[in-house]
């Protein structure tokens, strides 16, 4: 036994080094092929000439007030360089930059900046006039307005009135122009008519070219101006690569690839003998972050960065991702790290399932270090800072929840042993009490349910119906009578004013419990089980320490409809999946139907607890801190009633869900920091249930956010940008996570096929919203009224299950408003705005699940016919009376 358990243990350590080491070596793998060699040409000479914002401006005040002294400084770096700088206004103290630059022989282009302000732009022409007129030798040209055209400052004739002005003050050895994209000039080649000559911007990145056919891209757009103005000489106003930023289309920001657009660029200009401009002397970071003019590229057009230092080399081989070692260092390290605190403590697994956990765990370090990538931005804005730091806990969690899904998929799948619980058969049979809980139920459906009861086989037990606060006669007194007809040990208890809902009516019933039981089973009102229930459920307890045995929850009406069929495949995933995986680690979920309890157990943890509305589970956690086990049967034991209507299945989840969080409060100090006598595994497995419920109380937030974050994008396009693509991408990979779980489990665990497995995630999704709205409700509130699930309700009509789901309906218009908005605004260009519009779309599809499933329900209910009675969905307590037996009882 010794050598086979250590040898079992040994060989589970080689698997998990085997798969550790694989991990590792991938993710360090992954790391190095992001870097690699650039092969640009080298470039000794100066550039042409390079456009100028002095450097250090790191805020937008900043840019308005700049030093003499910080001037000097530029220039005086920038000569070593160049020959010729080109400003692009006369503000903020840069019409002194003519004077300043004299001092170290560089020709200036004065820009003078043209906005849709047409008092400031007379104020700026006349200084503009001033400065060209006080230094006309160092001044070779006046560039009047950037982009004013596309930017729709002014019309092409306003332009053209600025431009003559300019020129006609002017002596003409100083040549005029304006700058403007190389496509505007195709479109208004009538801003040609009063320039000296053409200055077009040619930047490939923004038209979202590849790195590598960027020049071809530059010389095909420099001919298409050449053709269309062929009067006019043609200057490059600008062009350039940024360093860091968003991928547009196939063009990607990088260090790497500024140096190698530039030395090439120069280059190529020498070579055909172009005048150019490269943007930018340095970086601007207040381009930049909210409300920069140019979104996150905007600071990363510079030579030099921000403050001064020069970012890559004129020669020599250029590297693609030069810090790759950092990054493959982290990366192994955390893999190992986090794949050995899981891999140790997750079930003993054949090779693929480690395999499948240690990829998941090198997929989740990677994704964190993209984000830390993301962080690193060199001017990232404090506001990017705050939206990434809010979202780190949604990543945290959503990476967490991946891996606990991960965690039971390959459990299910490659578990090598399985948990024996000791089991046989009593010599002599106990006594069990079975409790039937009540309230205002179709008596005909109890009835058949106290039948089913009556074909026990298994000789001790008796059977306590306690009615609980029905107020009708009608509907009690039948049952009652029937009680009497199946022999003394069915007893019928009809109470008023029982406080605690089910709980206290389940505390009524064990008070009355024959003194002779041992055990309690508790069963609903429309269960009926097999015959053999007991016999086979009892052996467990040869066990001592067993003190809870739990059958699943079955149904015989899912063959009804196609929304029944749904609910009944959602249903199953837990019931042999989750609570089978559960079992295990001795760890299951008590729910309140076909479970067993020793009565002595039961008694010493307090009974049921009236103040939560899953008094089942809560029941069972408490077993648990007591040092109880459990024991759970997967097989068929008993089969009950599916929710009729979407409204009854939504109000179960709603209850479950409500429950879970008020277990978790009130006993968080055991769950979360140990404690009494729950083991880690146990531990483990509650919060991991509960973990799934909590994302989707996350989601809506998410969604919310998402859906106003949109609206602002959309309405200030230049104060919000689409947010950072690893934020989408972590909605996405959780979504992709649990729909690969339940596609993978399904077939193989529930055996009922992909068609069963879309009908449990159609069904599951329909309740994401209801079950978000539980989480907050649970978490933020404590004394919700128990809601019960009614059973043989009145059919819903089209309507009213759609005005039941006019929450989720809504918040999938205003999802689809919002994708066809980002599509309208941003575009395809920004891989970004696509995650985004993805992430939203997949936001919405939990939503666009529930309007289906109310449809089926609508359908479904439209083929049945109406049930006999209404009943409410919670239970009002009423003035405590005495019980009221039947005479036959």
């Amino acid at each position: 036994m010794v050598r086979n358990l250590t040898g079992g243990i040994s060989n589970a350590s080689v698997r998990i080094t085997i798969a550790l080491l694989l991990v590792v070596i991938s993710s360090a793998l992954f790391w190095a092929s992001r870097d690699f060699a650039v092969i640009a040409p080298d470039w000794g000479g100066q550039v042409r000439g390079v456009s100028y914002n002095p450097s250090h401006l790191f805020t937008e005040k900043q840019h308005r007030h700049v030093a003499a002294e910080q001037i000097d400084r530029d220039m005086a770096q920038l000569a070593q360089i160049t020959s010729r700088v080109r400003t692009y206004t006369v503000s903020s103290g840069l019409d002194r930059v003519p004077e300043i630059a004299r001092r170290y022989g560089l020709t200036i282009s004065l820009g003078c900046w043209i906005s849709s302000d047409l008092e400031q732009n007379e104020r700026e022409l006349d200084l503009c006039i001033r400065t060209a007129l006080n230094n006309r030798r160092l001044v070779d040209r006046v560039f009047v307005g950037n982009e004013a055209i596309m930017a729709g400052y002014v019309s092409p004739e306003q332009l053209n009135r600025y431009i003559k002005r300019v020129r006609d003050a002017l002596p003409n050895r100083i040549k005029i122009t304006t700058a403007e994209p190389w496509s505007t000039w195709l479109l208004y080649p009538e801003i040609a008519q009063k320039v000296d000559l053409v200055a077009v911007h040619i930047i490939p990145y923004w038209e979202g070219i590849y790195i590598r056919d960027a020049l071809t891209f530059a010389q095909h757009a420099y001919k298409h101006v050449q053709d269309a103005i062929p009067n006019k000489p043609i200057i490059i106003g600008e062009s350039g690569w940024p360093s860091e930023g968003r991928t547009r289309k196939f063009a990607e920001p990088s260090l790497a690839n500024e140096a190698y657009y530039v030395r090439s660029f120069v280059q190529l200009a020498m070579h055909k003998g172009c005048d150019y401009y490269v943007i930018e002397a340095y970086d601007q970071p207040w381009k930049g972050g909210v409300g920069g003019l140019e979104r996150a590229v905007g600071a990363y057009w510079g030579l030099f960065d921000a403050e001064g230092h020069p970012k890559f080399a004129f020669a020599g081989m250029l590297r693609n991702f030069p810090q790759w070692r950092v990054y493959a260092f982290l990366a192994g390290m955390f893999s190992l790290l986090l794949g050995l605190l899981i891999l140790s403590r997750m079930p003993r697994v054949r090779q693929p399932g480690y395999l499948v956990m240690g990829s998941l765990v090198a997929l989740i370090t990677t994704g964190l270090l993209v984000l830390l990538d993301a962080t690193s931005l060199e001017y990232i804005e404090p506001s990017d800072l705050a939206v990434i730091f809010a979202m780190v806990p949604l990543i945290l969690l959503a990476a967490t929840v991946i891996l606990t899904e991960g965690i039971e998929l390959v459990a299910s799948l490659w578990r090598m042993e399985r948990r024996a619980i000791p089991a046989a058969i009593p010599v002599e049979a106990p006594f069990v009490s079975i409790h039937v809980p009540t309230y205002n139920e179709p008596p005909a459906m109890v009835i058949e349910t106290l039948n089913a009861l009556s074909r026990l086989d298994y000789e001790k037990f008796e059977v306590v119906l306690l009615d609980n606060n029905t107020l009708d006669d009608a509907v009690w007194w039948p049952v009652a009578e029937h009680c009497a007809t199946l022999g003394a040990r069915f007893r019928f208890f009809h109470l008023k004013g029982v406080r605690g809902y089910k709980a206290g009516a389940l505390n009524e019933a064990l008070q009355r419990t024959d003194p002779r039981a041992e055990f309690v089973a508790v069963v609903d009102s429309d269960y009926q089980v097999e015959p053999f229930w007991l016999r086979r459920s009892m052996p467990f307890f040869a066990a001592p320490e067993i003190a809870l045995v739990q059958g699943p929850q079955d149904y015989r009406d899912s063959a009804e409809s196609t929304f029944k069929a749904m609910c009944y495949e959602e249903y199953r995933g837990f019931f042999h999946i989750g609570m089978v995986e559960r079992n295990e680690n001795n760890a299951i979920i008590q729910h309140g139907t076909m479970t067993i309890v020793r009565r002595g157990a039961l008694e010493g943890v307090g009974g049921w607890s009236t103040w939560c509305i899953t008094e089942d589970t809560e029941l069972g956690l408490k077993l648990f801190e007591a040092g109880y086990g459990a024991a759970y049967i997967s097989e068929s034991l008993g089969r009950g009633l599916t929710p009729d209507t979407l409204g009854a299945f939504m109000t179960q989840r709603y209850r479950w869900v409500y429950g879970a969080m008020q277990i978790m409060k009130r006993h968080a100090g055991p769950i979360f920091f140990g404690g009494r006598k729950l083991r880690w595994a146990q531990r483990y497995h509650f919060l991991s249930g509960w973990l799934p419920w909590i994302s989707d109380g996350l989601a809506l937030i998410i969604t919310m956010f998402a859906l106003v974050w949109t609206v602002l994008m959309t309405i200030a396009p230049r104060h919000f940008d689409v947010p950072m693509m690893v934020l989408s991408g972590a909605a996405i990979a959780l979504f992709a996570a649990k729909t690969a779980k339940t596609l993978l489990l399904y077939p193989k665990k529930v055996r009922s096929g992909v068609k069963g497995a879309l009908y449990a995630s159609i069904a599951g999704l329909a309740l994401t919203h209801t079950v978000a709205k539980a989480m907050w409700s649970g978490l933020l509130t404590s004394r919700k009224p128990f809601l019960r699930t009614p059973k043989c309700e009145d059919s819903a009509s089209l309507s009213q299950v759609l005005r039941l789901a006019w929450q989720e309906t809504t918040l999938l218009a205003l999802c689809v408003i919002a994708i066809i908005g980002t599509m309208i605004s941003r575009g395809f260009d920004d891989p970004a705005a696509l995650l985004w519009m993805c992430m939203l779309a997949i936001q919405s599809l939990p939503y666009l699940a529930t309007v289906v499933t109310a449809l089926l329900s609508a359908q479904s209910n439209a083929r049945r016919k109406p049930a006999t009675m209404i009943v409410p969905v919670s239970v009002a307590p009423t003035p405590e009376s005495e019980p009221v037996l039947p005479k036959a009882a």
